[in-house]
């Protein structure tokens, strides 16, 4: 029958028709969802940038005074990378490759005499380790002078908590924070002291400088430096059979680092005011005598604030050669602060210290007295002048 044949072959032709229907309604539905895809990226697209156009805050600065904010920002000091100031565990000793604990000071007797006296104790670390002592005692009635000096190898110390106790060939320096004592035997004289303090160790630094005790010396390195400016101190002098109680203000320093002391020389002031102010004073010069720089610390009971820049100039005002080693020192001086003028003179101008024998260097430390703007006294050491000098000659 042909209806058999014509309904097979009806049927074969609709059914491919509706397979190629079903295809491509569901090729549509694809390309709908492909579509809709596209536009929900569309969409989150111009949201975000429509977020960050309007709910972000504008700059309040125009790109100039962006710039000018981003000039003025100080750079990183090089002080700041070091650990800060720790007292009282920063007495002790450090290993660097320069430390050392100072005294100065000038002594009175019941009876009126006056002694004037610097001590020093160094420990320097190259290729071998050395302790280096240095002593003198003036006798400012009849300018009497007494000197000790001593070296030994490594660091004859022993620690105690946040002190130490040095000792060796009959000299002693104990520091225990605010307490602390000096024993020096000297060429027919001995000094014995008991130190203490009651005020804040005066932590030094540069103008603007954030991070106080730590001064920066360019290439000759950096130095961690504090004082105690007015040590009470109580004890003796004995010069020979004589024993004479003593008691009076000293002024104790301690310094270390990893800088170089012979590449620059000094003049360096430690002044008590009879206001009741402190000052420390130093102008560093390279060996050609060209000035470095010229900083310090103003301070007193209530607290220290470092010199500005341009708040001071020091003028040489008398000159003092040594009759023994040829050395010409200025020891008089002019130092101009905002407060005034302060002229700054000698006590006993045969003041210097040959250490040749110890350091290999000749300095002069001595007592000076202070007139002007304020009066007071206190001591005055110079270095470097026999570097100086011999560069001079050398030049010649």
């Amino acid at each position: 029958m042909k209806i058999g044949v014509e309904g097979k072959n009806d049927y074969a032709l609709y059914g491919r028709r509706g397979m190629g229907h079903r295809r491509a309604k569901a090729a549509r539905r694809r390309s709908i969802q492909r579509f809709l895809l596209a536009m929900s990226v569309i969409v989150v697209v111009v949201a975000i940038g429509l977020y960050y156009m309007f709910a972000l805050p504008e700059p309040t600065t125009s790109p100039a005074a962006q710039a000018q904010a981003s000039a003025s920002v100080k750079p990183l000091e090089r002080t700041a990378l070091l650990a800060p100031l720790n007292l009282p565990a920063d007495d002790t000793p450090h290993g660097s490759r320069m430390e050392w604990w100072y005294y100065n000071g000038i002594l009175k007797a019941d009876s009126g005499e006056r002694y004037a006296f610097h001590v020093a104790l160094f420990v320097a670390n190259g290729l071998v380790k050395q302790t280096v002592m240095h002593a003198a005692l003036t006798d400012l009635q009849t300018g009497e002078r007494h000197i000790s000096q001593s070296r030994t190898g490594g660091e004859p110390t022993r620690r105690d908590g946040d002190g130490f106790d040095f000792s060796d060939g009959g000299w002693q320096i104990a520091v225990a924070g605010q307490q602390q004592q000096v024993r020096v035997p000297l060429d027919g004289a001995t000094l014995t002291l008991d130190l203490g303090d009651t005020r804040t160790p005066v932590a030094h630094r540069a103008a603007g400088s954030q991070t106080p005790g730590l001064i920066d010396f360019g290439a000759s390195g950096i130095s961690y430096y504090y004082s105690r400016p007015r040590m009470q101190a109580q004890g003796q002098v004995v010069i020979g059979d004589r024993v004479v109680p003593v008691r009076g203000d000293v002024w104790f320093d301690h310094q270390w680092g990893d800088f170089d002391v012979l590449s620059l020389g000094w003049n360096w002031f430690a002044l008590h005011l009879d206001n009741g102010a402190d000052l420390m004073l130093y102008q560093l010069f390279d060996k050609t005598g060209r000035k470095v720089v010229t900083a310090g610390t103003v301070s007193d009971a209530r607290g220290a604030t470092p010199i500005e820049p341009g708040q001071v100039s020091i003028k040489p005002a008398g000159n003092w050669t040594s009759p023994k080693t040829g050395v010409p020192y200025v020891v008089e001086w002019d130092i101009t602060l905002p407060s005034g003028v302060l002229h700054v003179k000698p006590l006993a101008v045969s003041s210097e210290f040959d250490s040749s024998a110890t350091t290999a260097n000749i300095y002069w430390e001595g007592p000076v007295q202070v007139s002007g703007s304020a009066k007071g006294e206190g001591f005055l050491e110079l270095s470097g002048y026999d570097r100086l000098n011999s560069a001079r000659s050398a030049a010649k």
